[in-house]
């Protein structure tokens, strides 16, 4: 699988960051994938080279449905163009087809199809620092909307334990927290509240951690 830790990948981190933290903004996470989908392509082997970039023009004509919130029209496609499930299966084994996976799998999450979504991102997998994470933490957010808290909580920990780095980890030690607190593990919420202050005190998700810690230890 390509790695992107050469590749800057900051410039969509940043663009993304705002959304990336609300549960229901899987648009704009998958936005950001589309847009290193058109650099992935040079770090694969010359034989894949070729079918990568035209699955890369692909999804990018998809960009307008999903972008506008036609999820299943992303999905299905047209005559004019193939969706993302004929991507996925077509250019199987290319970056851009997993990328295909991905967004499809956002889209199912974005129209409440959760077991569509999980079937999907169970097959999505990124070695990618910042990608790897997020398809992890998606497939914890689709196992979330469904009540079943012990798979949110073990892909929220892959999400976590992908790559440590100051974007993602973050963002989902505070889903854990959240999840475990839903099922009364408070320990382990706290722990993870304070891990976030700890390591990661400059974050977003540290600013409100420290109110959460002294909320759950009071109880």
């Amino acid at each position: 699988m390509a790695d992107l830790e050469d590749f800057d990948v900051q410039d969509i981190a940043v663009r993304i960051q705002d959304k990336f933290e609300d549960n229901k903004n899987y648009i704009y996470i998958a936005l950001g994938i589309i847009a290193v989908a058109v650099a992935g392509f040079w770090f694969y082997n010359t034989n894949k080279e070729a079918k990568n970039a035209e699955a890369n023009g692909l999804i990018w004509k998809q960009e307008s449905n999903f972008s506008n919130g036609n999820f299943q029209g992303a999905i299905d496609g047209d005559i004019n163009a193939a969706g993302y499930a004929t991507i996925s299966d077509e250019y199987n084994g290319t970056y851009a087809g997993d990328i295909a996976t991905y967004n499809m799998g956002v889209s199912y999450l974005n129209l409440g199809q959760f077991q569509n979504a999980i079937a999907t991102l169970e097959d999505v997998s990124f070695d990618d620092v910042v990608i790897g994470a997020i398809a992890k933490g998606a497939l914890g957010d689709a196992y979330l909307e469904l009540g079943e808290i012990d798979n949110a909580i073990s892909s929220y920990t892959d999400a976590v334990n992908h790559n440590d780095n100051e974007f993602t980890v973050p963002v989902y030690l505070k889903k854990l927290a959240i999840a475990h607190e839903q099922v009364k593990e408070n320990g382990k919420a706290i722990a993870a509240y304070k891990r976030i202050v700890a390591d990661y005190p400059a974050s977003k998700e540290a600013k409100d951690a420290a109110k959460y810690i002294a909320m759950l230890e009071a109880k």
